[in-house]
Protein backbone atom coordinates (compact mmCIF):
# COMPACT_ATOMS: atom_id res chain seq x y z
CA UNK A 1 0.00 0.00 0.00
CA UNK A 2 2.72 2.43 0.96
CA UNK A 3 4.66 1.70 -2.21
CA UNK A 4 1.73 2.79 -4.35
CA UNK A 5 1.07 5.98 -2.45
CA UNK A 6 3.74 8.15 -4.18
CA UNK A 7 2.33 7.21 -7.60
CA UNK A 8 -1.20 8.06 -6.57
CA UNK A 9 0.00 11.30 -4.99
CA UNK A 10 1.77 12.35 -8.19
CA UNK A 11 -1.27 11.43 -10.25
CA UNK A 12 -3.52 13.44 -7.94
CA UNK A 13 -1.16 16.41 -8.12
CA UNK A 14 -1.12 16.25 -11.92
CA UNK A 15 -4.91 16.07 -12.05
CA UNK A 16 -5.18 18.99 -9.65
CA UNK A 17 -2.77 21.07 -11.75
CA UNK A 18 -4.60 20.18 -14.95
CA UNK A 19 -7.96 21.20 -13.50
CA UNK A 20 -6.51 24.48 -12.21
CA UNK A 21 -5.07 25.26 -15.64
CA UNK A 22 -8.35 24.28 -17.28
CA UNK A 23 -10.18 26.82 -15.11
CA UNK A 24 -7.66 29.55 -15.96
CA UNK A 25 -8.03 28.73 -19.65
CA UNK A 26 -11.78 29.07 -19.14
CA UNK A 27 -11.18 32.52 -17.68
CA UNK A 28 -9.13 33.51 -20.73
CA UNK A 29 -11.87 32.29 -23.08
CA UNK A 30 -14.55 34.16 -21.13
CA UNK A 31 -12.47 37.35 -21.24
CA UNK A 32 -11.85 36.92 -24.96
CA UNK A 33 -15.61 36.84 -25.56
CA UNK A 34 -15.88 40.28 -24.00
CA UNK A 35 -18.25 39.28 -21.22
CA UNK A 36 -19.08 42.56 -19.49
CA UNK A 37 -19.79 41.14 -16.03
CA UNK A 38 -17.47 38.19 -15.68
CA UNK A 39 -18.87 35.54 -13.36
CA UNK A 40 -17.72 32.24 -11.91
CA UNK A 41 -20.53 30.37 -13.75
CA UNK A 42 -19.31 31.87 -17.04
CA UNK A 43 -15.76 30.71 -16.34
CA UNK A 44 -16.99 27.26 -15.29
CA UNK A 45 -18.98 26.97 -18.51
CA UNK A 46 -15.95 27.87 -20.66
CA UNK A 47 -13.72 25.51 -18.66
CA UNK A 48 -16.18 22.62 -18.85
CA UNK A 49 -16.27 22.16 -15.07
CA UNK A 50 -18.87 22.74 -12.38
CA UNK A 51 -19.19 25.97 -10.42
CA UNK A 52 -18.29 24.19 -7.13
CA UNK A 53 -15.12 22.91 -8.81
CA UNK A 54 -14.03 26.47 -9.61
CA UNK A 55 -14.65 27.50 -6.00
CA UNK A 56 -12.60 24.56 -4.75
CA UNK A 57 -9.58 25.99 -6.54
CA UNK A 58 -10.33 29.70 -6.25
CA UNK A 59 -12.37 30.93 -3.30
CA UNK A 60 -13.35 34.22 -4.94
CA UNK A 61 -13.42 35.79 -8.38
CA UNK A 62 -10.67 38.16 -7.24
CA UNK A 63 -8.44 35.22 -6.32
CA UNK A 64 -9.11 33.64 -9.72
CA UNK A 65 -8.25 36.82 -11.61
CA UNK A 66 -5.10 37.38 -9.54
CA UNK A 67 -3.86 33.90 -10.49
CA UNK A 68 -4.11 34.68 -14.18
CA UNK A 69 -1.00 36.88 -14.41
CA UNK A 70 1.36 34.22 -13.14
CA UNK A 71 -0.30 31.58 -15.31
CA UNK A 72 0.14 33.66 -18.46
CA UNK A 73 3.79 34.35 -17.66
CA UNK A 74 4.66 30.73 -16.94
CA UNK A 75 2.44 28.77 -19.34
CA UNK A 76 1.94 31.18 -22.23
CA UNK A 77 5.21 33.09 -22.19
CA UNK A 78 7.53 30.45 -20.74
CA UNK A 79 8.80 32.68 -17.93
CA UNK A 80 9.76 31.15 -14.60
CA UNK A 81 8.31 33.74 -12.21
CA UNK A 82 10.57 32.56 -9.38
CA UNK A 83 13.68 33.56 -11.34
CA UNK A 84 12.55 36.89 -12.79
CA UNK A 85 15.27 39.53 -12.43
CA UNK A 86 13.96 43.08 -12.28
CA UNK A 87 15.90 45.61 -14.41
CA UNK A 88 18.32 47.93 -12.58
CA UNK A 89 19.39 50.10 -15.51
CA UNK A 90 17.97 51.47 -18.78
CA UNK A 91 20.01 48.84 -20.65
CA UNK A 92 18.52 45.99 -18.61
CA UNK A 93 15.05 47.48 -19.07
CA UNK A 94 15.54 47.53 -22.83
CA UNK A 95 16.49 43.83 -22.82
CA UNK A 96 13.36 43.03 -20.79
CA UNK A 97 11.21 45.00 -23.24
CA UNK A 98 12.68 43.12 -26.20
CA UNK A 99 11.93 39.76 -24.57
CA UNK A 100 8.39 40.85 -23.69
CA UNK A 101 7.63 42.09 -27.22
CA UNK A 102 8.72 38.80 -28.74
CA UNK A 103 6.63 36.80 -26.29
CA UNK A 104 3.54 38.96 -26.81
CA UNK A 105 3.85 38.51 -30.57
CA UNK A 106 3.75 34.73 -30.15
CA UNK A 107 0.49 34.68 -28.20
CA UNK A 108 -2.54 33.00 -29.74
CA UNK A 109 -5.63 34.94 -30.78
CA UNK A 110 -7.63 33.96 -27.70
CA UNK A 111 -5.03 35.42 -25.33
CA UNK A 112 -4.72 38.55 -27.47
CA UNK A 113 -8.50 39.00 -27.43
CA UNK A 114 -8.55 38.48 -23.66
CA UNK A 115 -5.85 41.12 -23.22
CA UNK A 116 -8.09 43.63 -24.99
CA UNK A 117 -11.03 42.98 -22.66
CA UNK A 118 -12.39 45.33 -20.02
CA UNK A 119 -11.27 42.99 -17.25
CA UNK A 120 -7.72 42.96 -18.60
CA UNK A 121 -7.80 46.77 -18.57
CA UNK A 122 -8.79 46.71 -14.91
CA UNK A 123 -6.01 44.24 -14.15
CA UNK A 124 -3.46 46.53 -15.80
CA UNK A 125 -4.71 49.46 -13.74
CA UNK A 126 -4.24 47.47 -10.54
CA UNK A 127 -0.72 46.48 -11.60
CA UNK A 128 0.22 50.05 -12.60
CA UNK A 129 1.89 51.09 -9.30
CA UNK A 130 4.13 48.02 -9.44
CA UNK A 131 5.09 48.68 -13.06
CA UNK A 132 5.89 52.30 -12.30
CA UNK A 133 8.14 51.24 -9.42
CA UNK A 134 9.93 48.77 -11.70
CA UNK A 135 10.58 51.49 -14.29
CA UNK A 136 11.74 53.94 -11.63
CA UNK A 137 14.17 51.30 -10.39
CA UNK A 138 15.51 50.78 -13.90
CA UNK A 139 15.94 54.54 -14.39
CA UNK A 140 17.49 55.07 -10.95
CA UNK A 141 21.11 55.16 -12.25
CA UNK A 142 20.32 58.27 -14.31
CA UNK A 143 17.61 59.77 -12.09
CA UNK A 144 19.85 62.49 -10.67
CA UNK A 145 20.19 63.97 -14.17
CA UNK A 146 16.54 65.04 -14.10
CA UNK A 147 14.48 67.41 -12.04
CA UNK A 148 11.37 65.88 -10.49
CA UNK A 149 9.04 66.96 -13.28
CA UNK A 150 11.26 65.51 -16.00
CA UNK A 151 11.80 62.28 -14.03
CA UNK A 152 8.04 61.75 -13.98
CA UNK A 153 7.74 62.59 -17.67
CA UNK A 154 10.49 60.14 -18.61
CA UNK A 155 9.00 57.42 -16.42
CA UNK A 156 5.59 57.89 -18.02
CA UNK A 157 6.94 57.83 -21.56
CA UNK A 158 8.96 54.69 -20.85
CA UNK A 159 5.85 53.08 -19.33
CA UNK A 160 3.89 53.62 -22.54
CA UNK A 161 6.75 52.63 -24.84
CA UNK A 162 7.36 49.39 -22.94
CA UNK A 163 3.70 48.34 -22.75
CA UNK A 164 2.48 45.27 -24.61
CA UNK A 165 0.00 47.52 -26.44
CA UNK A 166 2.94 48.95 -28.40
CA UNK A 167 3.41 45.59 -30.11
CA UNK A 168 -0.09 45.91 -31.59
CA UNK A 169 0.43 49.61 -32.37
CA UNK A 170 3.57 49.01 -34.41
CA UNK A 171 1.86 46.10 -36.18
CA UNK A 172 -1.34 48.02 -36.96
CA UNK A 173 0.27 51.27 -38.13
CA UNK A 174 3.56 50.11 -39.65
CA UNK A 175 3.04 46.37 -40.18
CA UNK A 176 6.18 45.93 -38.10
CA UNK A 177 7.04 42.59 -36.46
CA UNK A 178 7.72 42.37 -32.73
CA UNK A 179 11.51 42.17 -32.99
CA UNK A 180 11.72 45.31 -35.13
CA UNK A 181 9.21 47.12 -32.90
CA UNK A 182 11.34 46.20 -29.88
CA UNK A 183 14.42 47.64 -31.58
CA UNK A 184 12.57 50.90 -32.22
CA UNK A 185 11.41 51.13 -28.62
CA UNK A 186 14.89 50.27 -27.32
CA UNK A 187 16.37 53.03 -29.46
CA UNK A 188 13.80 55.54 -28.16
CA UNK A 189 14.37 54.68 -24.49
CA UNK A 190 18.17 54.73 -24.71
CA UNK A 191 18.16 57.89 -26.83
CA UNK A 192 15.99 59.68 -24.29
CA UNK A 193 18.19 58.71 -21.37
CA UNK A 194 21.51 59.31 -23.11
CA UNK A 195 20.48 62.58 -24.71
CA UNK A 196 19.66 63.98 -21.28
CA UNK A 197 23.00 62.82 -19.94
CA UNK A 198 24.86 64.47 -22.84
CA UNK A 199 22.91 67.70 -22.36
CA UNK A 200 23.87 67.82 -18.69
CA UNK A 201 27.57 67.25 -19.47
CA UNK A 202 27.45 70.03 -22.07
CA UNK A 203 25.86 72.43 -19.59
CA UNK A 204 28.40 71.58 -16.92
CA UNK A 205 31.26 72.17 -19.35
CA UNK A 206 30.08 75.66 -20.25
Amino acid sequence: MNEKQPYHSRLREEQTQQTRERILEGLIKAMAKGIANLSIPAVAREAGVSVPTVYRYFRTKKELVEALGGYLLEKKMGINTSTIQLPHSPEELVEAVKATFLMVERQDETVLAASASELSYEMRKEALPQRLRMIEQALAPIADQFNETDRIRLRNIVLILSSSAMVRTFKDYLDMPGAEAADNVAWAILTLTRATSDDKKTQEGQ
